[in-house]
């Protein structure tokens, strides 16, 4: 019985570690592109004033 309830435990770990890396990494991806888009206007910004 301890086998099996140790089994059970590895399991739910093993697919919880499945479904929440992945949103941890496309969480991260969504801040770090919320960022760089920032600083991307901030740059496009500069760009046309150095133009006009």
């Amino acid at each position: 019985m301890k086998l099996v309830k140790t089994l059970a435990v590895a399991i739910t770990a093993v697919l919880t570690a499945l479904i929440v890396i992945p949103l941890v990494a496309l969480a991260g991806l969504f801040v770090w592109l919320k960022l760089t888009e920032e600083n991307d206007q901030d740059l496009l910004d500069l760009d046309l004033e150095d133009a006009g």
